[in-house]
């Protein structure tokens, strides 16, 4: 999986490249917004890091300019600012970013914030392909007993977004114990496995939001919240916006693009 990163900061720039250091990721780097425009076509990022405050093209403008380009503009576009308002996050969504990272960056909002963008479906089919060869073959040399230990972990979470088993039966279902599981889960994504399991519910809630008409109540029941009203403060907690406000910011940019 491929990253794209596009700030003009270079103490932010170094701060990313070292969070993703040891991360199964190619990271691309761009200093400036048509730079980044560029290396966004030829590049074919899986996810895009894109600083906010940009000389000559701000971000607002360059994610603009990705979400109009159809060989851009399926990359999940990720701001970065030092300061996020309510207004420039309706307008982040508005032109179709899918979220915010906060500067000083930390190192497991980071990791959290791309992989649950990534659709960890992605990486559930990488260690799936490895698990098949390995049984083939017969031998341990093709994906490691952590790797199979994440699958089976992310396959489970990935197939019960509404049910928390418990740290201690997720670990038996992933054949290891709590402390490996959580160790496992806070060096690939920087976060214990049930923050993980709320951040892909949030994210599944987000797709429902931007998607579908459906109502605010069935969306909360789908991704696991048993009220609207936890669901609306966890989802305001997580992307700064309730789910009104985004469901709007998204009408408003699908509608600029029918227009155009």
């Amino acid at each position: 999986m491929r990253i794209l990163i596009i700030d003009d900061q270079m103490e932010s720039v170094a701060l990313l490249l070292n969070y993703l250091k040891g991360q199964p990721l190619e990271v691309l780097v761009a200093l400036s917004g048509a730079d980044g425009l560029n290396k966004a076509i030829l590049g074919h990022p899986d996810a895009i890091l894109l600083d906010l405050a940009m000389p000559m093209m701000d971000g607002y403008e360059v994610c603009r300019r990705l979400k109009a380009d159809p060989r851009t503009s399926a990359a999940p576009v990720l701001f970065l600012s030092a300061n996020f308002t309510t207004a420039h996050k309706l307008h982040g969504f508005a032109v179709g970013g899918v979220d915010f990272i906060s500067k000083p960056f930390s190192s497991e909002e980071v990791l959290g914030r791309i992989y649950v963008h990534l659709k960890i479906i992605n990486e559930i089919k990488r260690l799936e392909s490895c698990v098949m060869e390995d049984d083939l073959s017969g031998q341990s040399i093709t994906i490691s007993r952590d790797e199979k230990i994440m699958y089976l972990a992310l396959t489970y979470l990935q197939a019960n977004l509404t049910n928390w088993p418990g740290l201690e039966k997720l670990a038996q279902l992933a054949l290891t114990n709590e402390k490996k599981l959580t160790e496992l889960f806070k060096h690939q994504f920087g976060m214990t496995a049930f923050d993980y399991l709320l951040d892909l519910r949030l994210e599944k809630a987000r797709s429902l939001l931007a998607d579908t008409d459906l109502q605010i109540q069935v969306i909360a029941e789908r991704s696991g919240y048993q009220n609207a009203s936890d669901f609306s403060r966890s989802f305001r907690r997580r992307y700064g916006l309730g789910p009104r406000q985004y469901r709007q910011a998204t009408l408003q940019i699908q509608g600029e693009n029918f227009a155009g």
